[in-house]
């Protein structure tokens, strides 16, 4: 079972310090990973990234349902790949959109 979310910082510059349930943590600069295009344009704005929450899922959120699950976030601060059968589905080394 993938681990959960159980602390969140936004910090200057976009990064984001998380901690997992299996305790992991670190940081990541959260623009480096995701453009700001479509629902994230609001996440653009400071006083709108600093909103972030974590849910009752372990997901990390922002007000009007954007949420992003713990799974690509921990292969972010873990630097671990992902696969699915057998495949390279995520790389946190290439993450530029």
């Amino acid at each position: 079972m993938m681990p959960k979310i159980i602390e969140v910082i936004p910090l200057p510059e976009k990064f984001l310090y998380l901690k997992f349930s299996n305790g992991k943590d670190g940081f990541f600069c959260f623009e480096d990973y995701f453009p700001y295009k479509g629902f994230l344009r609001k996440l653009k704005k400071d006083d709108f990234f600093y909103k972030v929450a974590i849910n009752q899922f372990g997901t990390l959120e922002w007000p009007g349902q954007i949420d992003f699950c713990p799974d690509v976030l921990y292969s972010i601060i873990s630097k671990k790949k992902i696969f699915y059968k057998n495949k390279i589905v995520f790389d946190p080394e290439f993450p530029k959109f």
